[in-house]
């Protein structure tokens, strides 16, 4: 857009980008309002109607690392021209589904098309940006997708209450079609020579084989019983070919996941709280409307309601976050935010326990509150611990985790339910995660601002 100055077009990108990362977000949290309407009217189990959440999530996560790559081998703009169409498309034919086959199978397609969607916002947010910038500009656009993920709950409430969980799905279109076509107008390729890279597809076989075995395992365990042979037998596979996947990537010279990065601690610490972080997102965002709705006997619409005020502070905070970040360095707001997770999910639990959301808000809030502190600091850690030309690459590699996190977060939630462990339950093992995480980040993370590389 020519007569945009070029920091107007910087700006108004990432809004557009963040636009697209919101899609990505709100399909998180609107459907955990929507899945017991959905459960009931396709008469589906509890184990199935978690598969609609995961079956999204496990494609969004074994081809994240491709998607990052997306740039490199297609260019952006086509890149994105194909993705948002067919999330369209997919997203209309989902909401006509009358099957939990038909569902879930639009669901995994839509899933491959975010992964290549949502590497294409980070990367191009970092590749538009200086690395003296980078952590105003991240904040800006997680705060933007995040503004999606904020109203999810409620939009997924009312339109399930008042219209029809299908809607649920039809709200893509509009979002996709402005977003895209708006990022399409403002993309400019940086000046710089590339190659082309290569897609390792044994690893991605490797990858998908193995993840899809474990969280399989996991999911129908309670169903199938934990020693029944195909549960045992489909535990084992993923073990295995996820290890023989590590093995394989680190001896690749283009690996699909450059496992070598895992070698600086401070990198590690940054993916490890992006995980854990996406982990707890999910969490929230799924069994909070869930226990709203079976414990306390709230309509889907006022669940939704119930559930935006642990969402609703992290637009506004994932900005100043990130500015925090860039002035005084990632350690301290990434340590005080994991401590202040840990609190929150202790609380949570308990406020379980007392069958009354006057106890549970303000620790829902509290939850909101630290969140973006602990994770748009995480993104720039990692953001900046790799040279100019792997961005593309470590945006999906940086996805692929904290993707995992959200499917282990749908998986923990489902077979702790399962069990009978309870609500509450599945909130201090959060807990428990976030303190162990913690110390891994006061060990590794600088107490000085290192260089950052070019």
């Amino acid at each position: 857009m020519p007569y945009l100055s070029e920091q107007k077009r910087r700006s108004a990108l990432v809004f557009a980008m963040g636009g697209l990362g919101g899609l990505v977000m709100l399909d998180e949290t609107v459907l955990g309002v929507s899945l017991p309407a959905i459960q009931s009217e396709l008469e589906l189990s509890a184990t199935t109607a978690h598969w609609i959440l995961n079956a999204y999530m496990l494609a969004f996560t074994c081809f994240a690392a491709v998607g990052g790559k997306a740039i490199d081998l297609f260019g952006l703009r086509p890149a994105l021209i194909v993705s948002c169409t067919v999330f369209a498309a997919t997203s209309l034919i989902a909401g006509f589904a009358d099957s939990a086959a038909l569902l879930i199978a639009m669901r995994v397609i839509q899933g491959l098309c975010a992964a290549i969607m949502f590497p294409i916002t980070f990367a191009a947010a970092t590749l538009t940006f200086d690395t003296d910038e980078r952590g105003r500009a991240l904040g800006t656009l997680a705060g933007t997708a995040t503004m999606f993920l904020a109203a999810g709950p409620m939009l997924g409430g009312a339109l399930t209450e008042f219209l029809s969980w299908r809607w649920v799905f039809w709200l893509n279109i509009p979002i996709v079609a402005v977003a895209g076509t708006l990022a399409c107008f403002l993309w400019r390729a940086p000046a710089r020579i590339t190659v082309k890279p290569e897609i390792d597809r044994i690893g991605l076989i490797f990858l998908l084989v193995g993840l899809t075995a474990l969280i399989f395992g996991l999911m129908e365990g309670p169903d199938f019983g934990w020693g029944h042979k195909l549960i045992f037998l489909s535990l084992a596979a993923g073990i295995i070919v996820l290890t023989v996947f590590y093995l394989w990537e680190i001896r690749q010279s283009v690996p699909l996941i450059d496992v070598r990065l895992f070698q600086a601690p401070a990198f590690v610490a940054g993916v490890l709280v992006f995980m854990l972080t996406q982990m707890s997102k999910i969490v929230v965002a799924v069994l909070v409307p869930q226990y709203l709705q079976g414990e306390l006997g709230y309509s889907a619409f006022w669940a939704g309601l119930g559930t935006v005020i642990a969402v609703l502070p992290i637009p506004f905070l994932s900005a100043p976050a990130g500015k925090t970040a860039d002035t005084s360095g990632s350690r301290r707001p990434v340590l005080i935010g994991l401590s202040v997770l840990v609190a929150s999910n202790l609380c949570i639990g308990a406020a379980m326990l007392l069958d009354t959301y006057l106890y549970l808000a303000p620790v829902l809030l509290l939850w909101g509150i630290a969140l973006p502190f602990a994770m748009i600091p995480a993104g720039r850690i990692t953001a900046n611990s790799v040279p100019q030309e792997k961005q593309g690459e470590v945006s999906g590699l940086i996805i692929t985790f904290r993707l995992i996190g959200g499917t282990l977060g749908v998986t923990l939630g489902s077979v702790l339910l399962a069990v009978g462990a309870g609500f509450s339950a599945i909130f201090w093992i959060m807990a428990t995660l976030f303190a162990l995480t913690a110390v891994i980040c006061h060990i590794t993370l600088p107490l000085k601002r290192a260089a950052t590389p070019r």
